[in-house]
């Protein structure tokens, strides 16, 4: 009877722990998936100007690569039209004979699937007066745009506002998704914080940077980290246990280009900014 008692305890034992292993590896798989999706996520490259409200042609470089890949102009009658560069394109529809780029609302998606894109030899009709187009009147509205580098295809996004009389657009800010396929939403940034908390709170001088820069924060940190990024969101320099309002970064052997800088405090990003380097 205790033999028989010691096998059945066994058994139990051992299913528990069957049981258990099993847990921990669907944990392990959705915690894996989970740190994979985070990883992706944190590959979109935003890139914060100052509002700009061109009088002719704004080239847009999505990927800030000082190569030029879409052009929003003033053309005759009233129009303000997107043309791609090279193999790029953006995301509309063929309405009459007119290509009309979509003025997407905040976090719709943008992906291959999802969309039809038109090339260079469709310019699109952004607005054409009040009547014709997408755009007229629109405030906060977003172009789906796909970038062609190399081999690899990206999507991304440009945020404008327009007048209802097509006589005025204004450019806000654009990011792109550096992880190629991958999606975006319209709006989404690598650091999720609106323009004007960074702006308020960061300042970095000088900016240009040719070897060394200081940056300035609105409040005092208590052992901070800064993250700088190249243009395709990798992290390239790190500055661990940073504290007070002032933070002294040298350049080192990072090449000329743009960068963006990231604060974090307890693992919560409290500040974010972008930086140049030059020769």
């Amino acid at each position: 009877m205790e033999a028989w008692k010691s096998t059945m305890v066994n058994q139990l034992k051992n299913k528990n722990k069957m049981i258990f292993s099993k847990k921990v590896i669907a944990l392990s798989c959705l915690l894996f998936s989970l740190i994979l999706k985070s990883g992706l996520y944190a590959q979109i490259v935003y890139t914060d100007i100052p509002d700009a409200t061109p009088s002719a042609t704004f080239s847009l470089d999505l990927n800030n690569d000082q190569i030029d890949d879409f052009a929003i102009y003033y053309a005759a009658l009233d129009r303000v039209m997107c043309t791609p560069a090279d193999n790029n394109a953006y995301s509309g529809e063929l309405v009459a004979g007119e290509y009309l780029p979509w003025a997407l609302s905040q976090s719709a998606s943008i992906c291959d699937s999802l969309m039809t894109w038109y090339d260079a030899n469709n310019p699109g009709t952004m607005t054409w007066g009040t009547s014709i187009g997408n755009w007229a009147g629109q405030t906060d509205k977003y172009i789906a745009l796909k970038l062609i580098v190399g081999a690899n295809t990206h999507y991304g996004w440009a945020r404008l506002d327009f007048l209802s009389t097509s006589t005025t657009f204004t450019v806000k800010d654009y990011a792109y998704e550096s992880t190629p396929e991958a999606c975006i939403l319209a709006g989404e940034s690598t650091l999720g914080i609106q323009e004007n908390a960074i702006e308020n709170f960061v300042s970095i001088f000088p900016n240009p940077v040719v070897s060394s820069a200081t940056i300035q924060t609105a409040e005092n940190l208590q052992n901070a980290t800064l993250t700088i990024f190249n243009a395709f969101g990798q992290a390239v320099k790190e500055v661990e246990n940073i504290s007070g309002k002032s933070i002294s970064i040298s350049r080192d052997d990072l090449p000329s280009g743009m960068y963006f800088i990231r604060l974090t405090e307890e693992n919560k990003i409290v500040a974010v900014g972008k930086l140049i380097i030059a020769d």
